[in-house]
């Protein structure tokens, strides 16, 4: 699976054992590597970027968690990050990663969820 911020979204289809699992030239001369280094991503105000402890905390897996649209933030319990090349989206009621139909859900009725209204009380309780 390669997950190149080059690639809109994680895929299979541009692997070859031979390139990803060779030697490090070989892997440095794939047209979709990114030199960490280099930062060739832009970074926005958003999150930008996961630390590597918040990155071990979440454990994205792309293929269900990476989207490719920055979700609509309408929920104040929804937290985006930006993630290779893609997003991805924390529910902090749940206190984990939305997958991406979750995160769809969350976006289009978050005023109904019955995890919005228990972050809702969690909050005035500590208020």
């Amino acid at each position: 699976m390669c997950t190149s911020p080059k690639l809109s979204r994680p895929t299979a289809a541009v692997t070859s054992p031979s390139r990803c699992q060779g030697s490090e030239a070989e892997y440095r001369a794939c047209q979709f590597y990114v030199d960490p280094d280099k930062g060739q991503r832009r970074r926005t105000g958003l999150e930008a970027g996961l630390r590597p402890a918040i990155a071990d905390q979440l454990k994205p897996y792309p293929p269900i968690h990476l989207l490719t649209s920055r979700p609509q933030q309408r929920c104040p319990f929804m937290r985006v990050y930006e993630y290779s090349g893609g997003y991805l989206a924390q529910c902090r009621v749940l206190n984990r990663l939305l997958t991406r139909s979750e995160a769809e859900k969350c976006e289009k009725y978050w005023q109904s969820c019955p995890f919005y209204k228990v972050g809702v009380q969690q909050k005035a309780a500590e208020a």
